[in-house]
């Protein structure tokens, strides 16, 4: 059987890497001060409130490091939302967005309207960057852009 390219290349990023995403985006969010505690997961997820607090606790490698596996790991991204998977998702250039339960047409075409204003008026030359969009203005349009996109 011949020899596949792909098996040659390593992955993008390592699972050390994955999991210490996760745990950093999980330190955002649950313990001490945060918006939860492991113990309001474990009741949502069903995922042991000591699991979530030893793969917070310790980096991967470490002796005391226990992993989530992808099942915890997915239904603990459900119960914290889109702002927990867009934390998570950061250092691939990339963002979630919540899908709508039900999606208010009208809604949706004022936010497309609005988008190409905000891009209309991008290009007046009395905009920050005269006739070229400037960096101020194209995070901005970048950040409706997605918001629209995940929502076709």
């Amino acid at each position: 059987m011949p020899e596949q390219p792909s098996a040659e290349k390593s992955a993008t990023f390592s699972r050390e890497q994955a999991e210490n995403a996760f745990r950093a985006a999980l330190n955002l969010f649950v313990g001490r001060g945060r918006r939860y505690s492991s113990k309001q997961v474990e009741i949502a997820t069903g995922v042991s409130h000591r699991i979530i607090d030893c793969f917070r606790s310790y980096e991967f490698g470490h002796p005391d490091y226990r992993p989530l596996h992808m099942g915890a790991q997915l239904s603990i991204a459900g119960f914290l939302g889109a702002g927990f998977t867009t934390e998570l998702l950061k250092p691939t250039g990339q963002i979630a967005v919540a899908i709508p339960e039900g999606l208010d047409l009208d809604e949706y075409e004022c936010q497309l309207r609005d988008w190409l204003r905000r891009k209309g008026e991008a290009h007046r030359p009395d905009s920050p960057g005269g006739r070229e969009i400037a960096p101020c203005e194209q995070d901005e349009l970048a950040r409706g852009a997605a918001n629209i996109r995940a929502f076709p």
